[in-house]
């Protein structure tokens, strides 16, 4: 399949336009509270997208629930949401290197590093009540690795602390290995970070490659074209190109670290380790910017988890379990509870499939149906579980295995209980579920199809 490319979020923004899949608001909506309020509203159904167009206090619009379906997923990525794992699979082991162009000067707009004040040009949004303060949470931040060389990419959270002056959340590698780099050598170290990248390059940011892999020359195989990158104004680094927003600076490991707490994609405020701070020496960003707004514990956040969960989990569970038939995450869960349908009577085929689930550090807890049930029906799954489902047989516990760090409830270095459940049939005499006869299900399709239209 030939993906479509979306070669700046704006190409992706005027094709959910087109496709009548983006809101726009035209009354004025503030940044502190109001705008993550609507978008996590939003997120509660499949709404479309939404642009605000005026926004209290700065010159840019906000654009939010881009990736709030798998639809615009699958859109965004130039794929059908039927076939976006299947797609992506093969796409994510091909790299096509970024190419460095120049920049068209007419059509950014340098802030004075004198007069930076981020907060007076950025609409940078604080979520919940008890957050910090404002967070950058779509930010695509790169550094150059010291000993190789290479350029590394990743999505960190970063809280305004001052005008000219970000904290950035550096738990995971390749940025935090950097930065631990920097620090054993004392020197500081140079970042950009990058607000509103083509829709790849954003998908590509999210995802553990190997070492030593430029997340852009992922985000060139997923579209089949080299992503466009520039010369950074303040600092050695290349950065996507068309960015609507970038911002420059640096890490002195000297600084005194600080703790920043943000409403996390758990849904609980969460102030990890202490962060270390950006100087920011250059802020520009292009005329007619929009801001590109990721609300934690929204919808958008679940699409994009499911992706990086499921390209990860599901291409190995289906290698070493071929009976496996459909795998779905439940939404609002961060990807921690899966629901599988499997087509065996094996019992011991089920509990390694429950096992091998469990296995994977985002799994918390993870149910098995028969075939007969649809995984992404909650009631069907309920009914599975109280119908054939028996906790002294069918419940598998496993204690002190390593979860996610957005987990509130995990004990000291991330460890948790896992659990499985066999929902399965026990046996397959008295375990017909009802039905009506197929043909007459074919015959009614173009019916109900058209009644369930009118009342979602």
């Amino acid at each position: 399949m030939v993906l479509k490319t979306h070669r700046t979020l704006r190409d992706f923004i005027k094709t959910l336009r087109d496709e009548g899949d983006l809101l726009s608001l035209s009354e004025p909506f503030d940044p502190k509270y109001e705008i993550a309020a609507v978008i996590s509203e939003l997120g509660k159904r499949k709404a479309p997208a939404i642009l605000f167009e005026k926004v209290k206090g700065s010159r840019m619009s906000v654009a939010g629930n881009l990736f709030g379906t798998l639809k615009r997923l699958s859109m965004a990525l130039g794929t059908d949401e039927d076939r976006l794992i299947e797609d992506l699979i093969p796409r994510l082991e091909e790299r096509v290197p970024p190419v460095l162009i120049s920049e068209d000067p007419t059509e950014v707009v340098n802030v004075p590093r004198g007069r930076i004040d981020l907060l007076k040009v950025l609409p940078v949004l604080t979520h919940y009540s008890k957050d910090s303060g404002p967070y950058i949470t779509s930010g695509i931040s790169s550094a150059r690795d010291p000993e190789t060389g290479v350029t590394a990419r990743g999505l960190h959270r970063m809280e305004v602390r001052g005008k000219n002056i970000l904290g950035i959340s550096l738990l995971n590698p390749p940025l935090s290995d950097i930065y631990a780099k920097h620090g054993k050598e004392g020197k500081k170290m140079e970042i950009a970070t990058v607000i509103g990248v083509p829709p790849a390059v954003f998908v590509a940011s999210i995802f553990i490659v190997p070492v030593g892999t430029d997340k852009l020359s992922v985000a060139g195989g997923l579209t089949g074209e080299p992503v466009e990158t520039v010369r950074a104004d303040t600092v050695n680094v290349d950065i996507p190109a068309h960015g609507e927003i970038v911002v420059e600076g640096y890490i002195d490991p000297k600084d005194e670290e600080q703790d920043g707490t943000l409403g996390e994609s758990s849904g609980y405020y969460m102030a990890f380790v202490k962060s270390p701070t950006i100087h920011v020496t250059a802020l520009r960003y292009r005329k007619g910017a929009a801001y590109h707004a990721i609300v934690p514990w929204a919808r958008e956040v679940d699409s994009l988890l499911y992706l990086y969960h499921g390209l990860n989990f599901i291409p190995k569970m289906r290698k070493e379990i071929p009976s496996l038939r459909q795998i779905h995450f439940v939404p609002m869960t961060f990807g921690s509870h899966v629901v599988m349908s499997m087509d065996t009577d094996n019992k011991g085929e089920i509990r390694r499939a429950l096992t091998l689930a469990l296995s994977f550090i985002n799994v918390k807890k993870a149910v098995v149906v028969d075939e007969d049930v649809d995984p992404e029906d909650d009631q069907e799954i309920e009914w599975a579980l109280a119908t054939r489902f028996q906790a002294d047989r069918d419940l598998i516990l496993i204690p002190e295995l390593r979860s996610q760090p957005i987990d509130p409830s995990a004990k000291e270095g991330f460890l948790t209980t896992k659990m499985g459940m066999d929902a399965t049939r026990p046996k397959r005499e008295g375990f017909e579920k009802v039905d009506v006869p197929e043909e007459v299900k074919r015959r009614l399709s173009p019916v109900l199809k058209d009644l369930r239209g009118r009342i979602e």
